[in-house]
């Protein structure tokens, strides 16, 4: 076998690819460092680089189930808040009920307790036509108009309250395949068993008329069973609360896991990419120097 006859082109050329390398591998280390990420590229480490992706795509679906669930906090809490006032003007309502319905309430005190109701008629109505975020909050899915509108007499006074929303469910995502109601609809806060409009409307009607007997014998369980019908729908929200309190703290937990698991696969350690690029620089040195013993002048240099 001959002998290879190594020349000064190989020499110079190998020693070239030599520095390349060693180039490369210093300013990926230098790109680590001024980074914080061991994979800049898909080309640093493909696997890994492929399961950060993965890992991203995950945290960005969470991280929306639970801006899903943040902008259902308003109205959950703001729709419970109403129903609570309503329930309190319907204690109030039954306290002026019976004050009106004893025998000793004269016509001009029964008269005085119909003003009180009314006033209470008015503020259900506000209350029933809440918004938040400029949507009306129980009108099921139609919350650009007020779902409840007032028809008046002459003297202004609420005779009827038409309820002009649908009965649908506002749902949000909150897990793949998996959405959660967040409304209350009017119908079924204010109008499933028992009109709470009408039934105010009523007890005015008959203290205005004296009929002591249907406050006594109707328009109170009347009131009974509207607070029951308004304490079962601020149960549900209730409920919808605090599965949606549970849900965000366990995304929250998986966001964090996720986040790890990504630092994990393309983060840097810092000391050792330290350590490691102070060993690339002493290589790159060297290389230098070898480089320089190799690439020697010659006389032809200095022929002109």
């Amino acid at each position: 076998m001959g002998a290879l006859r190594v020349t000064q082109g190989m020499m110079v050329a190998r020693s070239l690819t030599d520095l390349n390398i060693q180039t490369r591998k210093l300013l990926q280390l230098q790109e680590q460092l001024a980074t914080g990420l061991k994979v800049n590229s898909p080309s640093d480490d493909p696997l890994a680089a492929r399961r950060a992706v993965n890992i991203r795509s995950v945290i960005a679906k969470q991280e929306q189930y639970i801006n899903n669930i943040s902008t259902a906090g308003p109205l959950l809490q703001e729709s419970a808040t109403s129903l609570q006032t309503i329930v309190s003007s319907l204690q109030r309502a039954h306290e002026l009920t019976l004050q009106g319905s004893t025998g000793t309430s004269s016509q001009v005190q029964m008269n005085q307790i119909a003003i009180e109701v009314n006033q209470l008629i008015e503020s259900t109505l506000v209350e029933a036509n809440h918004q938040t975020s400029s949507r009306y909050v129980f009108g099921g899915t139609r919350t650009s108009n007020p779902p409840f509108v007032a028809t008046r007499d002459a003297q202004g006074q609420i005779t009827a309250v038409t309820y002009q929303g649908n009965d649908e469910a506002v749902k949000i995502g909150v897990a793949d395949g998996i959405s959660v109601q967040v409304n209350e609809t009017g119908q079924r806060a204010f109008l499933s068993t028992q009109d709470i409009f009408q039934t105010l409307i009523n007890i005015r009607d008959n203290l205005q008329a004296g009929d002591k007997t249907s406050l006594q014998t109707v328009r109170l369980t009347e009131l009974t069973n509207g607070q029951n019908q308004l304490l079962l729908s601020m149960a549900a929200l209730g409920a919808t609360q605090n599965r949606m309190d549970r849900l965000t703290a366990n995304i929250g937990q998986s966001v964090d896991q996720l986040r790890v698991t990504l630092s994990d696969n393309i983060d840097a350690d810092y000391a050792e990419t330290v350590i490691n690029l102070d060993a690339q620089t002493n290589a790159f040195q060297a290389a230098l120097r070898a480089a320089a013993r190799v690439i020697q002048p010659s006389l032809l240099d200095f022929v002109s």
